[in-house]
């Protein structure tokens, strides 16, 4: 997921081909239920609930 949206945020709209690739993941973004275990567990201290959020603005889900 995170590919496919620092892929997205470089362009100036999200080509077809990349809301395809990221439709077809098993799990998408709007699934995050923002717990907050990620982000407890991350070393690098990313804003992962943040990224799915703007995850699901980008590509809808």
């Amino acid at each position: 997921m995170n590919k496919y949206l620092d892929l997205a945020s470089i362009q100036e709209t999200v080509p077809e081909t990349l809301k395809d690739h990221y439709a077809l993941l098993k799990h998408h973004a709007q699934e995050c239920v923002e717990c907050g275990s990620c982000m407890k567990n991350c070393p690098f201290g990313v804003d992962i609930i943040g990224k799915m959020m703007e995850a699901v603005e980008l590509f809808g889900c």
